[in-house]
């Protein structure tokens, strides 16, 4: 099996844990128990979100020139870090919101504490600010491609 394709499998295992992580959160039956569910829940985003990243930075490695400094180490921040950069340099006139957006989520999710979990509303806001993220994500591993397609046409 190689290398992407692991990832792919463990990216896609990651998101079925971030899921039912999600519902059992939701499912609980009070605040108190919301909150002690909501450690396993942070660990399962953090580690989804750091799969994510791996892989949106290895498609946009291979796409597009490195214009900031690949990432010391694979944590979400420095990783998102290197992906933001790219693609603010790569679209300097966008003026859309979306990467400052997917930023303050993210930021947002590193930062959470099980208390903040405590209400449904508070799980069912991060969990569609997560699928935010994931619509960002989707989106520049889709200009990677495309820009590999083009270079490998030009070829």
């Amino acid at each position: 099996m190689t290398d992407g394709c692991d990832l792919w499998d463990r990216t896609q295992e990651a998101g079925r844990g971030v899921v039912a992580a999600f519902d059992r959160v939701l499912g609980a039956p009070s605040d108190r128990t919301r909150v002690a569910a909501a450690p396993e829940l942070l660990r399962a985003v953090r580690a989804f979100l750091t799969l994510r990243l791996v892989a949106v930075t290895g498609d946009r490695r291979r796409a597009f020139p490195l214009s900031v400094p690949p990432a010391g180490r694979e944590t979400v921040a420095a990783l998102w870090a290197e992906v933001f950069w790219a693609a603010r340099t790569q679209a300097e006139d966008d003026d859309s919101g979306v990467l400052e957006a997917t930023d303050a989520s993210i930021r947002g999710l590193l930062a959470l504490e099980p208390a903040d979990l405590a209400r449904r509303e508070s799980v069912r806001a991060w969990r569609e600010r997560l699928a935010a993220v994931e619509e960002t994500f989707a989106g520049l591993e889709v200009q990677a491609q495309a820009a590999l397609d083009v270079r490998r046409e030009a070829f």
